[in-house]
């Protein structure tokens, strides 16, 4: 009988450990979604000002996701796929442009977009086909660094077979 009543308590105990990870699993889920849909919509820098600048080349024909892949790992966010929702939830939705930008962890990444998206990229863009422009040193570095990066891309995917 002493049996029993210990199997009946241990067969308890261990649906009452599986419910509560149930309910620890439910609220860590849910947490996780508040968490990152609060990140969507709120415009917070990276750091407070003055924050680190940083020169960042964004090339033609990048997806929002490359964008935000490319300034999270010069560190000016958090999450390049964050980025791409938040591009998805702006006004600046397929309103990036390609050019060199001089970004800072104290801005917000809207205050990051409403740069890439300015007219000002296009009065660049057309600076570099006028035959007497010279492109600074660092400019002329960075727009070496994403062609290789674009070279490079192009060969994983030659190399991939596609």
């Amino acid at each position: 009988m002493t049996r029993k009543i210990l199997q009946e308590i241990l067969f308890i105990a261990v649906r009452v450990a599986i419910i509560v990870a149930i309910i620890y699993a439910g609220y860590s889920c849910i947490s996780a979604c508040y968490d990152f849909g609060f990140k969507i919509f709120a415009d917070e820098a990276k750091d407070r000002a003055p924050g680190i600048v940083k020169t960042v080349a964004i090339v033609d024909g990048k997806s929002d996701k490359e964008i935000g892949d490319i300034l999270a790992e010069k560190g000016l966010i958090d999450s390049g796929f964050l980025f791409m929702v938040q591009v998805k939830f702006s006004d600046y939705k397929d309103q990036l442009k390609p050019g060199v930008y001089e970004l800072s962890t104290a801005m917000t990444p809207y205050e990051m977009m409403a740069v890439m998206a300015a007219s000002d990229a296009d009065e660049d863009a057309e600076n570099t086909d006028d035959e007497n422009y010279v492109p600074t040193k660092n400019e002329a570095n960075l727009w070496d660094e994403a062609d290789d990066t674009i070279k490079e891309d192009k060969t994983e995917t030659k190399e991939d077979g596609n």
